[in-house]
């Protein structure tokens, strides 16, 4: 190596005043060269260097807060607890920014339908009322998903009881994909009660998944029961009465189906332990 840095250049490496283009070269230099590396070790500011790496560790131990985070934080949330939900997938700003956009889209072809010739005012709320439901089963299945969780590991080194956590996280998570469902809902074209017929079935819908999450993968489980639902849906508005799906006996059927969904969750309550899922 016939090139070395002068003692300048050295000196304004170490205390951090070179340009970046000059930084590179000297750094690349002082990588292969001792004697230079050396001499630049001697001339740092050993202050300076404890306050770059007491930084870096505080960026490592305790990162920014996400946005959802910052907001729970606020609601007075524990900061152990909002690090665990703000890990959900479906708690993120990408997540419910899709949550929007989908609800968005059955809201507005509900509108655009409703100014159609010959359809019935009712019929053009089904694309909404068929979707709302499944926003919530999505939301609960990649909240327990071993391959979409990127909390999985966090909430099995976390101290709380696996149950007390899915409880939480799916609390959190059924609210936040329900309120801009609830918000849209409401401004569906001559909807009246009809606004509010989707809640009942949403939350049987992800109370099954639950469930189902104890015998199948929870991708698996909120797909298959996603399925069944707009099979059953499209099957009975095959007919002359429209959105006879949304009518007292689903709403009824859906009540049971959640009641008998948060008996079987607390017998089996012991199999949502991680590791023991499916």
């Amino acid at each position: 190596m016939t090139w070395h840095p002068g003692d300048e250049a050295l000196a304004a490496y170490a205390e951090g005043t070179l340009s970046t283009s000059q930084a590179w070269s000297v750094e690349a230099h002082v990588a292969e060269c001792a004697e230079c590396r050396a001499t630049a070790t001697g001339r740092v500011d050993t202050g300076r260097l404890e306050a770059i790496w007491d930084s870096t560790v505080d960026e490592i131990d305790a990162p920014r807060r996400r946005v959802i985070e910052r907001v729970m934080v606020a609601l007075g949330v524990p900061d152990h607890l909002a690090r665990l939900l703000g890990a959900t997938p479906s708690l993120t700003v990408p997540w419910l920014a899709a949550v929007v956009l989908v609800l968005g889209f059955g809201l507005a072809m509900a509108w655009s339908s409703a100014g159609e010739p010959f359809v019935d005012a009712r019929e053009a709320l089904l694309p909404f009322l068929l979707v709302a439901p499944l926003v919530p089963v999505a939301g609960v299945a990649a909240a327990f998903s071993r391959v979409l969780d990127p909390a999985y590991e966090i909430a099995a080194a976390s101290p709380l009881h696996s149950f007390r956590l899915l409880l939480i996280r799916t609390v959190a998570v059924v609210a936040t994909s329900m309120v801009p469902a609830l918000v849209m809902a409401l401004l569906l074209p001559h909807a009246g009660l009809l606004a509010l017929a989707w809640i009942l079935p949403a939350l049987a819908l992800a109370g099954a998944a639950l469930v189902a999450g104890t015998f199948l993968p929870p991708i698996v489980a909120g797909a298959s029961l996603g399925l069944a639902w707009v099979m059953g849906v499209l099957g009975v508005e095959i007919g002359p009465r429209a959105l006879v799906a949304f009518g007292w006996t689903t709403q009824l059927l859906a009540a049971v189906v959640l009641a008998v969904s948060a008996a079987v969750m607390l017998q089996r309550r012991d199999l949502f332990e991680i590791g023991r899922r499916p």
